[in-house]
């Protein structure tokens, strides 16, 4: 993996949750949680709840205002999470700089509190907890061949994949709270995506050189 070159390809962050919005809305007609009460936005990216009594009662993560994008940024977030937080595990055992090793367990401690909280916005919508987007190669995801690098690296070598698999991981993550924050609807998922946002870009900020 060189940087930039393992990235050609993939969508752009915009799109990736447009695309993410169609496969939960298409997933919710299936599973029985969306019906005329979940409605497509004018735009077709930007999804919305209805307001009825019958829709906060099927698909509500808060006081009836979830949205296809709640949805959507639930599952992705959960997904990209998963994927950092393996690579994150390998560092105390494969890297060779201490400042990056402590670096790593405070990014790792983040991200197992962050799952923790995400599954139970998840689980309070009635979706199922399942990976949607095992196996698919996304901006801020950890993909198969990365993470095969990482497990056969040591030392420097594992450190400079780890930094760069991990910079684009937390800076889509910045850049995906940030469209749900314009998108979402509901107060808790919409909380803890600026939480998520905030860490992410705190993190970048402190990450060793």
């Amino acid at each position: 993996m060189t940087g930039p070159a393992m990235r050609l390809g993939r969508p752009g962050t915009a799109l990736v949750l447009v695309l993410v919005l169609a496969a939960t809305l298409s997933a919710l007609a299936v599973c029985g949680c969306a019906g005329s009460e979940v409605r497509t936005g004018t735009s077709g990216a930007a999804a919305t709840a209805a307001d009825s009594p019958t829709a906060s009662s099927r698909t509500a993560a808060g006081p009836g205002t979830l949205n296809p994008t709640d949805l959507a940024w639930l599952q992705l977030q959960l997904a990209m999470d998963e994927q950092a937080l393996r690579i994150l595990e390998l560092a105390p055992g494969s890297g060779a700089d201490p400042e990056l090793k402590q670096w790593a367990a405070k990014v790792a401690k983040g991200h197992r509190a962050d799952l923790t909280a995400l599954r139970k916005l998840l689980t309070a919508t009635g979706v199922p907890d399942t990976n949607p987007h095992e196996g698919h190669d996304m901006p801020g995801m950890v993909n198969a061949t990365e993470l095969r690098a990482l497990e056969a690296a040591e030392g420097e070598e594992f450190d400079r994949l780890l930094r760069s698999a991990l910079r684009d991981h937390l800076t889509h993550t910045e850049r995906l709270s940030g469209e749900q924050q314009k998108a979402g609807s509901d107060p808790k998922v919409k909380q803890r995506a600026a939480s998520i946002g905030q860490s992410a870009s705190d993190h970048l900020r402190r990450m060793p050189q």
